[in-house]
């Protein structure tokens, strides 16, 4: 016998928090769900073992004690290792699977907190991927500043109104980018948290982009960005690569269909808007 699933959702980057301390990220219509499986058997996706850090992360951060045998079964649309926050999903899922069955009152803050704190011990974020935590709730592009107290408090929220979202599937990341690769393009992070916070979020994605390019040394990326931009299309690489996505308007659909042609794999989906906000 399982639950009923909990849902979470994939995202891309707005802004990289590794870059200069702040983060964002919007959610986009891939899901993930999990539930708790009583017949201790489950086919769960692959989460770089962010599930067995689930019970432990619960207890340091709440307080409530969770079984370490439960069983949570997940299954993901969002690819693994390709920036499209499917960490996130995996871990918001599970922990809304858990606190759903065992009745534990845990608000969206404490949620994202956990989720964080997962995947921090578990190695799959160089930041606690807030903003992205964030995005896995269905909340549109919360704006986390990381030097805050807590960093799970949004600094703000911005909102991305009727967009399309295609994502060129370039495969798996091969390696783990270090902070430092970021840090060192600290300045032009800087830029694209400037234009976030002027409201200008089509600029600061693609700021983001380029800067990222930049810092993984994904010369390739950078090339296609750079074309994207002269077609008058936003892109950006998301998260730490190597996926491209492409954000545009009803008016651009076909202009985006060419010329994902020449790619042998891509997603379309669109960015979510509330009420997904609670991912039901």
């Amino acid at each position: 016998m399982t639950s009923t699933p909990s849902v979470a959702y994939g995202g891309v980057s707005i802004l990289h928090a590794a870059g200069c301390g702040w983060g964002c990220s919007t959610p986009i219509d891939l899901s993930c769900r999990a539930m708790i499986n009583r017949d201790k058997a489950g086919n769960n996706a692959d989460d770089s073992g962010l599930l067995s850090q689930l019970s432990s992360s619960i207890l340091s951060l709440t307080g409530h004690e969770i079984d370490s045998e439960i069983t949570i079964s997940v299954e993901s649309e969002i690819p693994a290792s390709m920036g499209l926050k499917s960490s996130s999903a995996v871990a918001i899922s599970a922990i809304k699977s858990v606190i759903q069955e065992l009745e534990i009152d845990l608000d969206p803050r404490q949620i994202v907190e956990v989720a964080a704190e997962m995947q921090m011990r578990s190695g799959c974020s160089m930041t606690g991927a807030y903003d992205d935590n964030w995005a896995a709730m269905g909340m549109n592009s919360a704006i986390i500043r990381l030097e805050s107290e807590p960093p799970s408090e949004p600094f703000a929220h911005t909102v991305i109104n009727n967009m399309y979202c295609t994502i060129i599937h370039r495969g798996r990341r091969r390696s783990t980018p270090k902070l430092s690769d970021f840090e060192k393009m600290r300045s032009k992070f800087k830029i694209a948290k400037e234009s976030l916070m002027s409201g200008d979020v089509i600029g600061a994605f693609k700021e983001n982009g380029l800067a990222v390019a930049e810092a993984t040394r994904d010369f390739q990326g950078l090339k296609i960005l750079k074309t994207l931009d002269s077609m008058g299309l936003a892109s950006s690489i998301t998260g730490s690569g190597p996926s491209i996505a492409i954000l545009y308007g009803e008016d651009q659909i076909d202009l985006v269909s060419d010329f994902s042609r020449s790619f042998e794999r891509i997603i379309t989906t669109k960015v979510l808007q509330r009420p997904h906000m609670e991912g039901k």
